[in-house]
């Protein structure tokens, strides 16, 4: 009579753990993904929608405080945890709020043109380069915290 999982009569000392099969490990890779990439873009994007006036340095700060922070701190949790599917969803929610970061800056520099706003006490450049800062950011992040198993395969 044959013992299972193995299928031969051999007794083992210790019981043979049944490796995952492909649907559970993309089911769970797909979860990591959906869940980072939504979850880091909410968390990212509240306080930009909140505070208004960021046309002040002191209050984009405050922003990337409250927002960024925890943002990156899930991404972090969600790569080591889901691995590469997590790293990639984190990445994903940066070019998500990066889209959104881009036009938030776009709508501020054609508010202080048509002087409707005050003018941004910092450079307009920013507006290009907070987004591109933001993306090598959470790209060096996941690569640093990704399951060196993940990096060799």
């Amino acid at each position: 009579m044959a013992i299972e999982p193995i299928g031969t009569d051999e007794r083992l000392e210790t019981p043979i753990s049944k490796p995952r099969d492909l649907d559970t490990q993309m089911m769970f890779g797909c979860t990591g993904f959906v869940l980072t990439s939504i979850v880091a873009f909410l968390l990212s994007v509240w306080p930009f929608i909140v505070f208004t006036n960021i046309e002040r340095l002191s209050t984009l700060a405050e922003c990337a405080l409250f927002g960024l922070f925890p943002a990156t701190v899930l991404g972090a949790v969600a790569t080591r945890r889901w691995g590469l599917a997590g790293a990639c969803g984190f990445v994903g929610n940066a070019l998500a709020f990066d889209v959104f970061l881009y036009l938030r800056f776009q709508e501020i520099a054609l508010g202080a043109e048509a002087r409707r706003i005050p003018i941004p006490d910092y450079p307009m450049s920013l507006g290009l380069l907070a987004p591109l800062a933001w993306l090598l950011f959470v790209l060096l992040v996941s690569l640093a915290l990704l399951p060196k198993a993940e990096l060799k395969g």
